[in-house]
């Protein structure tokens, strides 16, 4: 039986089934050094269209703009790319919601995302939204809506570049979205493991925490 502050490969397994794991202030080959997805002009454009989102379709329709452009010429899209397109924008959009004041005020509580989308992006969302509050914090508020979504715009490109190199599981696709937060935002930490009430992943025995799969 093992115990939640367990670090063996097992344990580290389980804990990351809903999060990637990364510990707090870890550095990883590629961290902050991802390649540009877009082009300078190709990133303002898609920024100032996610300005203008006013609705759920039309952040459906930014989405689709952005995969679109990402996935040009990739010969994956019967297989990998069908997978990945609806979760990893599900969570996506959840991200948008929360870490982005401009579409968080513009969408209210609209957005009903069905599956693991929701609570992934939301999560996401939250790490998201404090290391953009930090990064940010030099920006002239006039200047602050605008970088925040050239910086929205290449995590959704670096994702879903990301996604669509693997093999377009649900763990991929949350792998990829943790990356390309990652090498976006300086700052950025990924979120702690739910508890139990949220995920049912471990549970108190005792004075003990058990991971889940280890009660039976």
């Amino acid at each position: 039986m093992h115990q939640l502050e367990c670090t063996c490969a097992q344990c580290r397994q389980r804990a990351g089934a809903a999060f990637e794991v990364l510990e707090f202030g870890q550095d990883w080959p590629g961290k902050g050094s991802a390649r540009a997805v877009f082009g300078e002009e190709e990133e303002l454009q898609l920024a100032m269209e996610l300005l203008e989102v006013a609705s759920e379709e039309e952040l459906d329709q930014f989405l689709g703009n952005v995969f679109k452009s990402v996935w040009k010429g990739v010969k994956k899209v019967g297989s990998t790319i069908a997978k990945v397109a609806k979760p990893l924008g599900g969570a996506l959009k959840a991200v948008a919601k929360t870490a982005l004041p401009f579409v968080g005020g513009a969408l209210g509580s609209m957005i009903p995302i069905p599956g693991v989308g929701t609570a992934l992006g939301s999560a996401l969302g939250r790490a998201a939204s404090s290391a953009l509050e930090l990064e940010m914090a030099a920006e002239a508020p006039a200047d602050r809506e605008l970088e925040l979504a050239r910086r929205f715009v290449r995590i959704a490109g670096q994702a879903a570049r990301l996604a669509a190199d693997s093999d377009g599981s649900a763990r991929a696709v949350e792998s990829a979205l943790t990356r390309a937060l990652h090498q976006q935002l300086p700052h950025f930490r990924s979120p702690a493991p739910q508890t139990e009430e949220e995920s049912g992943r471990w549970r108190r025995r005792g004075n003990r925490i058990v991971v889940m799969g280890d009660w039976n």
